[in-house]
């Protein structure tokens, strides 16, 4: 069984190349892997035109040749990829392989355009895979409210085995540090990532708990226009951190005693699983593949609210309680080393192709 899967470049940021970084190492068999997107973060409309037209012919030539059963796409649910991997899919079908869409991120603007202007045309075209991975229950709903009646596998997404380690190699610190709380938003520093909800809970919980600080780490379009309004509220113990990685990013979960994420969209927050890997306990909003398994008052708090004024009263449960601190820290140590290995997320990846391989359309 030979697998073609398309990936975006490995060494860029971003959730489907650490997803396809992390499992690569575990994917056992004939696959190859086919990079598209772009190949650096600067790149012009007219470039990226021309290389989009060179990644068609270069796929072009690799299902005329390669004798691949299974292409595995990877989208986001947003215009650009869904376009470039809607040409993939139908190139793909034409030489008859059997196709497998996964769909990382879900941009729910995108989905309303789609759902009021272009539903028959994302039937006609991704109506023709032949299975979907999702990250979610909820989006497994949602294609199927699209009218997708093929099989649809949730699965969850893997945390980096370098992570992993260092994390289960150090005692969770978590509600045990004394005269000070260390609050980490770790995230590409964007508005829809909830940056300006997390700076003004902090707010509202420094003005009552002056131990509490806040460390930001990521870079985006938004980390200067951050870093002003922070001053402009004269908020006090925050660290930007700008882009982190390697044993710098190690080093801030490492030093923070709760995670904050209010996001207001996601597939499956990868920075909130390796949080969790670290033993900290997570305060976030219900977004994507979060909703399957984040048991609430467990592995820290999870409301529908991004209002910081919430925010901030579930991040003081857990600077006044340290010992409800250190349990959750526990409890999200042990169920991430049980859940989010590479091996296990690569192992039912593989299921996914096994059964594809066996099923005909």
């Amino acid at each position: 069984m030979r697998v073609l899967v398309t990936t975006p470049l490995l060494t860029k940021a971003g959730g489907v190349a650490q997803y396809l970084r992390v499992i690569r190492p575990y994917l056992m068999g004939d696959i190859d892997y086919f990079t598209i997107g772009a190949r650096s973060e600067h790149e012009r409309l007219l470039k990226s035109f021309i290389r989009l037209v060179q990644d068609c012919r270069l796929f072009l030539r690799s299902m005329r040749q390669g004798e691949y059963k299974i292409v595995h796409l990877n989208p986001s649910l947003g215009a650009k990829a869904l376009i470039r991997d809607g040409m993939f899919l139908i190139i793909a079908k034409i030489y008859q392989k059997t196709v497998l869409v996964f769909t990382h991120g879900w941009d729910e603007k995108c989905e309303q355009i789609i759902k009021q202007h272009f539903r028959a045309l994302f039937r006609s075209v991704y109506g023709r895979a032949d299975a979907f991975v999702v990250l979610g229950n909820d989006f497994k709903d949602r294609l199927r409210l699209a009218g997708y009646e093929k099989p649809v596998f949730v699965r969850e997404a893997p945390v980096d085995d370098e992570l992993l380690a260092d994390a289960r190699s150090k005692p969770v610190q978590a509600g045990t540090r004394q005269q000070r709380f260390n609050i980490l938003f770790l995230s590409r520093i964007e508005t829809s990532k909830g940056i300006y909800e997390a700076l003004d809970a902090y707010a509202q919980l420094k003005s009552n708990h002056p131990m509490v600080s806040l460390t930001v780490a990521g870079c985006g379009r938004e980390l200067s226009t951050a870093k002003r309004y922070a001053e402009s509220q004269k908020l006090v113990d925050v660290f930007f951190l700008g882009h982190v990685e390697g044993s710098a990013k190690l080093a801030s979960f490492r030093s923070a005693d709760a995670y904050l994420f209010p996001s207001y969209s996601e597939g499956l927050p990868i920075s909130v699983l390796e949080a969790m890997a670290y033993g900290i306990p997570v305060v976030t909003c219900e977004v994507g593949g979060l909703r399957d398994f984040f048991q609430n008052g467990a592995m820290g708090f999870i409301t529908k609210s991004r209002d910081p004024k919430v925010l901030a009263s579930l991040l003081a449960r857990l600077v006044t309680n340290p010992a409800l601190c250190h349990r959750m820290g526990l409890f999200n140590q042990r169920y991430a080393a049980e859940h989010f290995s590479a091996y296990r997320i690569a192992t039912g990846l593989q299921n996914i192709y096994q059964f594809l391989a066996g099923s005909t359309y």
